[in-house]
C-alpha cells in the first residue's frame, strides 16, 4: 500500500471518528417560552426510568417551576417524568403524567440559562417494558 493511501485511509478513520464524537455530544433544545417535545421508547418495567439527553428546554426563567405534558403513552398503568441534566441528576421529583393534561413540577436548583432533559418511568407494577411516551415539556412554567 502507497504512503498516499495509508494517509488517505487515516484521514478517512480521524474523520469517521470526529463525526461520531460530535454526533453523540450534540443536542438540540426548545427555549423554555416553548414547549419541546420528546419519544421516550421502550421504558422499562416496574418503575425503572428511561432518559433522554438529546432533546432539551434551557431555562429562561428564575422560577423554579418546569411544566411536562404527556400527548401519548401506552403503558396499562401510567407513567411518571421528571426533569434532569445533561449527567442524569434528577432535579425534579418524579409527578404522574396524565394524558392531554399539563402538569407543573417543582425544580429543584434549576438555573435561568441551563438546558435541562426528561426521563419517564413507568409504574412500579407494570410489567411491560417496551411501552412509550410522547412527551412535551418545557424547563419553565408554561401555564
Amino acid at each position: 500500500m502507497s504512503i498516499q493511501k495509508k494517509v488517505m485511509a487515516l484521514g478517512l478513520s480521524f474523520l469517521v471518528l470526529g463525526g461520531t464524537m460530535t454526533s453523540a455530544l450534540a443536542y438540540v433544545y426548545e427555549q423554555g417560552t416553548r414547549y419541546q417535545t420528546v419519544t421516550h421508547k421502550n421504558i422499562p418495567a416496574w418503575g425503572y426510568a428511561h432518559y433522554d439527553t438529546t432533546y432539551g428546554s434551557k431555562k429562561t426563567m428564575t422560577s423554579q417551576i418546569g411544566t411536562l405534558k404527556k400527548t401519548y403513552g401506552d403503558a396499562a398503568l401510567g407513567n411518571f417524568a421528571e426533569l434532569i441534566t445533561s449527567s442524569k441528576t434528577i432535579m425534579t421529583k418524579a409527578e404522574g403524567i396524565p394524558l392531554n393534561r399539563a402538569v407543573l413540577v417543582s425544580e429543584h436548583g434549576c438555573k435561568k440559562g441551563t438546558v435541562y432533559f426528561t426521563g419517564v418511568r413507568s409504574h412500579g407494577l407494570e410489567p411491560s417494558n417496551t411501552c412509550d411516551v410522547t412527551l412535551k415539556f418545557s424547563a419553565d412554567d408554561l401555564l
